[in-house]
């Protein structure tokens, strides 16, 4: 069904933060990086045809009924047995909801990302590659999946006792990263990606992880891939959905984090180490892509 393109203005989106999304569990836990619920529709309080954005991931998994949504121009309708993660950032509409709706949802933050041992670039690259990851007709993955939220969901929840909480956790969020990039690795041969552009991409990525804290111009990445900046930001586009500047600024943000939570430094010096010509401008930046001042971002609590 075709669709006119939506658009919305800042000022009419409504934001949803990890922050209030934590007050809604009913029960304490243990890794504040990631939330698993069960969700109906009188759980909702998402209203029809109107622009939202999230600063975390979102994974669904729709055990019964539907929901339709739109992201980026792009409608999605997702029925019982299908999966769907949804990237930060991106605002959606929520077009309908049926009346028997039920599924399991994951929520989890970029600092969970880097908490749990995987290179934070790679997962970026996984999850990056379409408005949103769609998948459908996979039974065996449906069931694997569920299974391993199940077992994220009661290891995360502080009133059940477990010595080895925060291993088993990284376990079962390891084996859901792992399950969701294979079924893609097996299907990326449909999509319409020469092996030319897929080798830029992932060269992009290379130099993205080596020099992103000193280098943030596009220029400085085209040049040693031997294209022009035009080139680049078209494969990008094409196999990433997102430019060349975005993926660089969502490496930058998640160092910035990592830094000002895991380190002694202070912000004038995370600005240093990142190559900011002085903390107003880093400070900026950050609260451009974050919502809130590294002054803020650094007094709060990851866990």
């Amino acid at each position: 069904m075709s669709r006119k393109s939506r658009a919305a203005s800042s000022d009419l989106i409504s934001y949803f933060t990890f922050e209030e999304l934590l007050q809604q569990v009913g029960f304490d836990l243990r890794v504040k990086g990631f939330i698993v619920m069960n969700s109906s529709k009188n759980d909702h309080t998402i209203k029809l045809n109107m622009p939202y954005r999230a600063d975390y991931y979102c994974m669904i998994l729709v055990r019964k009924g539907s929901i339709g949504f739109t992201m980026k121009d792009q409608q999605y309708e997702i029925a019982a047995g299908d999966m769907i993660f949804c990237p930060k950032g991106e605002t959606f509409w929520m077009d309908h909801l049926s009346a028997d709706y039920n599924a399991k949802y994951i929520f989890f933050s970029f600092d969970f990302i880097s908490e749990s041992g995987f290179n934070s670039i790679d997962v970026l690259k996984i999850f990056t590659s379409d408005p949103a990851i769609f998948i459908k007709n996979e039974p065996d993955l449906f069931r694997k999946v569920v299974f391993h939220l199940e077992q994220l969901e009661n290891l995360n929840n502080a009133e059940k006792n477990n010595y080895y909480f925060k291993e088993m956790i990284w376990h079962y969020f390891s084996l859901i990263i792992y399950e969701i990039d294979n079924h893609l690795k097996k299907t990326e041969k449909i999509k319409s990606i020469s092996d030319r552009e897929d080798e830029i991409t992932t060269d992009f990525f290379v130099l993205v992880r080596k020099h992103f804290k000193e280098q943030h111009n596009v220029q400085f990445y085209a040049d040693h891939l031997y294209i022009s900046r035009k080139y680049l930001t078209s494969i990008i586009n094409k196999t990433l959905r997102k430019s060349p500047k975005e993926i660089i600024d969502q490496v930058l943000i998640l160092e910035a984090r990592l830094l000002l939570k895991n380190s002694n430094s202070n912000i004038t010096e995370v600005a240093l180490q990142l190559k900011f010509p002085d903390q107003a401008t880093f400070s900026k930046f950050f609260k451009r892509h974050t919502r809130k001042s590294p002054q803020e971002y650094k007094k709060g609590d990851l866990y």
